[in-house]
């Protein structure tokens, strides 16, 4: 099922139910909630988004913290199991089915069920202003819950503490300041708002010094792709003047648009297309072992500052303020135009473009790209070419 279908199901049939779950208050009262659980269950809610659910490890951390004895579940897609498997905080992962229309609503219910019968204590809902995960809040009936409000929809009515999202904070802050609302968690353990955190995989690997790209953006927003012919002269570049091996990767869904980029470059001998060729896991442990990942505003960013490997990254449609890097080097690619960003978690992450392209990833100049990509991997110690500044400007 494609991501803009399951925003219009969350859009409108989200709303309706949210609508009469309003009503159903406003007669009878406050909401309903089990008083008969006597357990430490706790929820976490996260739909959309594996750097997103990178981003929650430094918050489900806290609450773990503050409540040791408690037993964690998380509720996600069936496309995240994965990378959930990999960050290996939850005693047990519930996802919901998208394959179709009839699949995700089916399921949905059905798991929503499941979920009522084991008894939650708390739920931290992560999703920004999802209407379904707050349906799912009400329908389990916990004694506390936590969530995300915005001025546009009533999902607050169904949570027992709500908090703003702050646009000008990064994710994984908002996430912890979601989390220090419950008193318990703020109150038992000092905030450690470090990086995120993946389990680490694999160490470097046979002392080859290794780059890897990721030309790729999500099918949440294309328009976040750095355009190829960028990508096509900053490989070029990095070949020729760098003793290392560069790595290009994607999921399989991604492989001709790679192999389209792959099939330009002119040193194919220092450069791999793995794209299409690596599991979640192996993708993880191919970033652990290389010394920098060149990459758009994508899941494998966040990959990277969670096991804190140098990362150069490239925005337009969303804010680096928001998303940006975490590891302790990056660059940071952004031209900040009047109309960037235009992707937020107000408008369900969609990009509204005033233009017939994207020009905030259009209108960055490849030779400035290159001069500190240059600078920028020269600091990490990759061995290369001195290469003079007028060698750069004729690039």
């Amino acid at each position: 099922m494609s991501i803009s279908l399951m925003k219009i199901i969350d859009e409108y049939a989200g709303r309706m139910i949210m609508f009469f779950i309003s009503g159903f208050k406003n007669i009878f009262g406050k909401i309903i909630i089990n008083g008969d659980i006597n357990n430490r269950n706790i929820l976490f809610i996260k739909f959309w988004g594996i750097g997103s659910i990178i981003l929650t490890t430094a918050a489900v951390r806290k609450v773990k913290a503050a409540y040791p004895d408690a037993r964690i579940f998380f509720l996600t897609l069936n496309t995240n199991t994965e990378i959930l498997n990999e960050i290996k905080y939850a005693d047990e992962i519930i996802s919901v089915n998208i394959s179709g229309p009839v699949a995700f609503i089916t399921d949905f219910f059905v798991k929503t069920y499941a979920l009522r019968k084991k008894g939650f204590e708390i739920i931290y809902d992560f999703e920004f202003y999802t209407y379904f995960s707050a349906v799912i809040v009400y329908l389990i009936k916990c004694k506390r819950s936590f969530g995300f409000d915005n001025l546009k929809n009533n999902r607050k009515i169904v949570f027992t503490q709500t908090i703003p999202f702050a646009d000008n904070t990064h994710t994984k802050d908002n996430f912890i300041h979601l989390v220090n609302s419950d008193e318990t968690v703020l109150s038992e353990i000092s905030s450690n708002d470090d990086l995120p955190s993946l389990s680490t995989i694999a160490g470097k690997s046979n002392g080859e010094m290794k780059i890897t790209i990721n030309v790729n953006a999500s099918k949440l927003a294309f328009e976040r792709r750095l355009p190829a012919e960028y990508y096509v002269r900053l490989t070029d570049y990095i070949s020729e003047n760098f003793r290392c091996k560069v790595i290009m990767t994607g999921s399989a869904d991604e492989t001709e648009y790679v192999n389209n980029i792959y099939g330009q470059i002119k040193n194919k001998k220092s450069v791999e297309n793995k794209c299409g060729k690596t599991s979640v896991r192996e993708l993880i442990s191919e970033i652990n072992s290389s010394e920098c990942l060149i990459t758009n505003d994508s899941g494998p960013l966040h990959i990277a500052s969670a096991l804190n490997i140098p990362v150069i990254a490239f925005f337009g449609p969303e804010s680096p303020v928001r998303y940006g890097p975490l590891s302790s080097r990056s660059l940071v690619f952004y031209n900040e135009l009047e109309c960037s960003p235009c992707m937020s978690v107000s408008n369900s992450k969609t990009v509204n473009c005033i233009y017939d392209s994207p020009k905030c990833m259009e209108q960055f100049e490849i030779t400035e790209i290159i001069r500190k990509t240059d600078i920028f991997l020269k600091g990490l110690s990759i061995p290369g070419k001195i290469i003079s500044s007028e060698c750069l400007k004729s690039l």
